[in-house]
C-alpha cells in the first residue's frame, strides 16, 4: 500500500503536477512542520505498538490493552495512515488525498473484520475493551 501511495503521490507531485494546487496556498514552513510532526507520531505509534504486540506474544491469544493500545485500538494502522498524511502535507496532492481516503476505508474494513474475530476469540474481555478504547481517534481522558 505504501508503494502505491508513494507512486501516486510522487508522480503527481513531481512529474504531472496535476492536483498540487494546494501546495501554492499552504506555506512551505507549515507543510514541513506538519510533515515532520506526522512522521514523529507515525514512528511513535508503530514502534510502540510493535513492541507491545511482539514482546507480549507467547502463542496464547491475549488482549494487548496497555501503552498505545490503551489510547486507541489500532495504533499500527493509524500510524501508517498518519505517515501517508505526512507525505500529503509535504506536497499536497489531491490524487494522493483520494488514495489516502481509500486506504482509510480499507484499513477500517480490515480493522472491523479483525475486531469481529477478536470478539469471538477473547469474548467479553475484547467487547469491554471496545467500549473503553476508541477505534481511531484517541481520547485522552479516562472513561470509567
Amino acid at each position: 500500500m505504501i508503494i502505491l501511495f508513494l507512486v501516486i503521490w510522487g508522480v503527481d507531485s513531481f512529474i504531472l503536477n496535476y492536483s498540487t494546487l494546494l501546495a501554492k496556498m499552504i506555506p512551505l514552513a507549515l507543510r514541513i512542520l506538519l510533515s515532520v510532526l506526522s512522521l514523529g507520531i507515525d514512528t511513535y505509534l508503530v514502534s510502540r505498538s510493535h513492541r507491545l504486540a511482539l514482546h507480549e506474544a507467547d502463542g496464547q491469544p491475549k488482549l494487548a490493552d496497555s501503552g498505545v493500545y490503551s489510547w486507541i485500538r489500532h495504533p499500527m494502522y493509524l500510524g501508517t495512515l498518519i505517515l501517508f498524511l505526512g507525505f500529503f502535507f509535504a506536497i499536497p496532492s489531491l490524487l494522493s488525498l483520494a488514495v489516502l481516503i481509500l486506504f482509510f476505508a480499507f484499513y477500517n474494513k480490515m480493522a472491523t473484520y479483525e475486531e469481529t474475530d477478536l470478539v469471538k476469540r477473547l469474548g467479553e474481555e475484547y467487547a469491554a475493551y471496545q467500549k473503553r478504547v476508541p477505534k481511531w481517534i484517541p481520547r485522552f481522558t479516562r472513561r470509567r
